[in-house]
């Protein structure tokens, strides 16, 4: 019988049995045929692969992740986790939602479509993440606009993304996010419905599952991790949530195909240097996951919760998404990936070092910052008061997570000035980039900047033009940046560019390559670190001081927002 490929002599991982077996993997018209001893049928292979002993693998799949926070375009993101073994994505593009509605999302599936791996999309829930009293943003993501991509991309659309509103679900309110899970439930009963749920257990859990959201990405605890389990909720741990505590949870439990693992946001340079999924298939199992169960975290457990009966397995019927490993060892040494039964990364041939510019996007892409040159006026503070101490609200940083604290600090008042430095806080602002004219101004504590300012274009989920920095000449020039940048990010240091990364596309994405798009983050990233700002992720950090609905206390361009009473507070107290 003719075949396109015969893979010879691998050790073909069974995902469904959780074993290894020495077979030979038979491939025609991009699907597996046979899994199995090929000297037993009369197979004519076009092409024929030995392995050599080595380890073949299903390609790894990541149900739960957002393109845009590696600042790269769909191609190039592809182009840069193939490498890695990572055949399949489920990217929800709220990022680019917020910017440019139901148009941004057309254009990412559209960048996408020549991409070395499968791109699949969730239609993102939390545009805008509140409502727009609380935040302004370019597009808005209603019913309609949800009926019409499920109706012109239903190839692509597998899923409604991750529902944030929770506190509201939490309280049976009937409101935006109400109203989605409802429809998507009524009329997709079969696809899946992502929750967005930190921290929450018990009762309050139990209601969120009642209203039809069935998973959770954010950070676990080995209570959080158990209460979701053993109600029925499928967790995705991203890398925050792989601890020795919660593997030995999932180990006692024998629980595989309930969770997976997914990457949520990877940075470029930490994609380039530690890697995709794999990277978190590691960890895993350094923490105590067995090797076998990582597999399944990455394989058949995402695509059985995504209704992908196409894909998981090496298995007749699936398609020939294939990592081989040189040899079968938790270090993972991908070899070459095969998508559809043609290798597109291979470790001794891999063409995508240096890809071109990625010119993959329409012209309204490249012309969403719609401010006026930013003055140093901006960035005043008028107090009530014109002298004594005036008690403020201030957003606390905290180094090791995204979350803040709502803090108050009595701050020093001369001539109707407010002396916020003088108490070793930062300022913070939020403008608006949409054509309005609306801008807050907070103060942060606790993780701040020495020396400088840093402003950028991307600052979740709304992507007004965020600014924060310890003297307004510095904020004024890094804010500028962006504006005539046309989107990016910027350290600015006595009135001199330290580092910066331009993001033409929807002021969120850079046309280059992940290797130069990596060097050039992590150079913002140093200057923040060598200006005091203390984080793993120090961009990401801060630029999620924006989120409001991410515990506890943030600001958008229309004020500080109480993310717990989802409501605006003022500056001073």
């Amino acid at each position: 019988m003719k075949i396109d490929c015969l893979l010879t002599d691998g050790e073909v991982f069974n995902v469904y049995l959780k074993k290894w077996t020495t077979a030979d993997v038979a491939i025609l018209d991009g699907k597996i045929l046979f899994v199995g001893n090929a000297s037993s049928v009369d197979f004519e292979p076009v092409n024929s692969i030995s392995c050599h002993g080595g380890a073949l693998i299903p390609g790894l799949i990541d149900i739960h992740m957002h393109i845009e926070s590696s600042f790269l375009t769909p191609l190039n993101f592809a182009r840069a986790v193939v490498a890695h073994g990572t055949t399949t994505i489920v990217s929800e593009p709220h990022e680019m939602a917020n910017v440019l509605g139901v148009e941004g999302i057309k254009g990412m599936i559209e960048a996408g479509k020549d991409a070395p791996i499968d791109i699949f999309y969730g239609i993102p829930s939390s545009v805008p993440s509140t409502n727009s009293e609380l935040e302004t943003t370019g597009g808005k993501i209603d019913l309609k606009e949800i009926e019409t991509l499920l109706n012109i991309e239903s190839k692509r659309m597998v899923c409604l993304g991750e529902v944030m509103n929770y506190t509201d679900l939490m309280q049976l309110r009937e409101c935006r996010a109400m109203d989605f899970v409802r429809y998507m439930r009524e009329h997709y009963p079969f696809l899946a419905v992502e929750g967005h749920v930190p921290s929450i257990k018990g009762f309050e859990l139990s209601k969120v599952l009642f209203t039809g959201v069935d998973s959770d990405h954010c950070m676990q605890s080995p209570e959080g991790l158990y209460d979701r389990l053993s109600m029925g909720m499928f967790v995705e741990l991203q890398e925050s949530s792989i601890t020795l505590e919660n593997m030995a949870v999932l180990n006692n439990l024998g629980c595989n195909g309930r969770f997976s693992l997914v990457t949520d946001d990877v940075p470029p340079d930490k994609l380039t240097k530690a890697g995709h999924l794999d990277f978190l298939m590691k960890l895993a199992v350094e923490k105590g996951l067995p090797f076998e169960c990582a597999i399944i975290a990455t394989t058949l457990s995402p695509a059985m919760r995504m209704g992908f009966r196409d894909r998981g397995a090496i298995a007749p019927g699936k398609i020939a998404d294939i990592v081989f490993l040189r040899e079968r060892s938790k270090d993972l040494p991908v070899t070459w990936v095969m998508k559809k039964g043609e290798i597109v990364y291979s470790s001794t041939n891999n063409s995508c070092t240096l890809d071109p510019l990625d010119k993959s996007f329409n012209d309204k892409f490249y012309r969403t910052i719609n401010t006026l040159p930013i003055e140093e006026k901006l960035f005043r503070i008028e107090p009530p008061i014109k002298e004594g101490y005036q008690r403020c609200r201030v957003i606390e940083k905290n180094p090791a997570n995204t979350s803040t604290k709502e803090i108050f600090v009595d701050l020093p008042v001369k001539v109707g000035e407010l002396l916020w430095q003088e108490a070793g806080l930062n300022m913070v602002a939020a403008i608006n980039r949409y054509g309005g004219d609306s801008y807050a101004l907070g103060l942060v504590g606790g993780n701040v900047i020495r020396g400088g300012a840093f402003a950028s274009s991307y600052a979740h989920d709304h992507h007004n033009l965020l600014v924060i920095g310890d003297n307004v000449m510095d904020m004024a020039a890094a804010a500028n940046w962006v504006v005539k940048s046309q989107g990016g990010m910027v350290f600015v240091s006595k009135g001199k560019t330290e580092a910066c990364l331009r993001l033409p596309v929807g002021g969120l994405l850079s046309e280059n390559c992940v290797q130069e798009v990596a060097q050039k983050s992590a150079a913002i990233k140093e200057s923040l670190a060598s200006h005091g700002f203390k984080s793993n992720n120090p961009i990401m950090s801060i630029c999620t001081i924006t989120l409001p609905v991410s515990p506890a206390l943030k600001i958008t361009d229309k004020g500080l927002v109480d993310t717990l009473k989802v409501q605006i507070v003022p500056l001073f107290v």
